[in-house]
């Protein structure tokens, strides 16, 4: 498909809004309850958040919405605007404009957005075992995984895209490890999660076995829907594993600093925390 013509640009109008709300279902479905109406996407953009679409001549083909956040907690009595972020809520591109790099596009954008706003830091969820994500938000932007929530959105989220573990990505908008980063070879890392075969083909993880070391590997599937699809008790045995996974390497200092595809395999990449990927007075 031709992307001489895409564009990404800003929305400011009600318009604009309602075509916002018409493009999620694409992914979301027709329940409002998980559609962010075109009256908040308006207070949005008018109050410090932002909506960038990415436009094909004049149809909207992408989207991705952020507001302004802080990193406070109850009680907390921290300077708020010292610690401003950009909470990106959510992208969507059309399926048949996908692959064209609309999502990293409109991510960098978001960037910029943050850098004119003198913001150093964006942030994210997503779901840890979809492998697509995983590489563009960790290996292509260089987004950090420094924080696992458990059921995220409840246990008893409405839309089953919502039921999940969710990783937290932090994106240092002005960070070095942007512009250069380290080339590892990425094989050469222990891996913490020695994997079998099912009858059927199927990965299957096995006991976790973390190395004190560095940087190290945890594999998961390249492609766990259809994998939880055909098997949903191995898929809950992912939930679990990449869930201990996380939550152990993190107790123990470590952070998601990338994702490697290695031949037909993937691979999170955890490096020991050294301290430069927090707010910088």
């Amino acid at each position: 498909m031709d992307s001489s013509h895409l564009t990404i640009r800003t929305l400011h109008t009600a318009s604009e809004m309602d075509e916002a709300v018409a493009l999620q279902r694409v992914y979301w479905g027709d329940n409002m309850a998980d559609l962010v109406p075109a009256h908040m996407l308006l207070s949005m953009a008018r109050y410090g958040g932002h909506i960038h679409a990415a436009f094909d001549n004049d149809t909207m083909v992408g989207l991705l919405m952020g507001f302004l956040g802080a990193d406070i907690t109850p009680n907390d009595t921290t300077n708020a605007p010292n610690n401003l972020y950009v909470m990106s809520k959510r992208m969507v591109v059309l399926p048949e404009y996908r692959g064209q790099k609309i999502g990293e596009h409109l991510k960098q954008a978001q960037r910029q957005f943050a850098q004119q706003h003198n913001i150093q830091l964006v942030l994210w969820t997503f779901d840890p075992l979809l492998s697509r994500n995983a590489y563009l938000n960790l290996h292509k932007l260089g987004a950090i995984g420094q924080k696992y929530e458990e059921n995220y959105f409840g246990a008893d989220a409405s839309n089953p895209v919502l039921s999940a573990d969710r990783l937290q990505v932090n994106w240092w908008v002005n960070h070095p490890s942007l512009n250069e980063r380290l080339q590892v070879d990425a094989s050469q890392i222990p891996v913490i999660n020695a994997v079998s075969l099912s009858p059927e083909g199927l990965l299957v993880p096995n006991k976790l076995a973390i190395a004190d070391a560095d940087r190290l590997r945890l594999e998961i599937p390249m492609e766990f829907v259809p994998l939880e699809r055909i098997n949903p008790a191995l898929g809950q045995q992912w939930r679990d594993t990449v869930r201990e996974a996380f939550q152990q390497l993190f107790a123990r200092g470590y952070l998601a600093t990338d994702f490697a595809r290695i031949e037909n395999r993937v691979f999170y990449i955890f490096t020991r925390d050294d301290g430069s990927y927090t707010f910088q007075s």
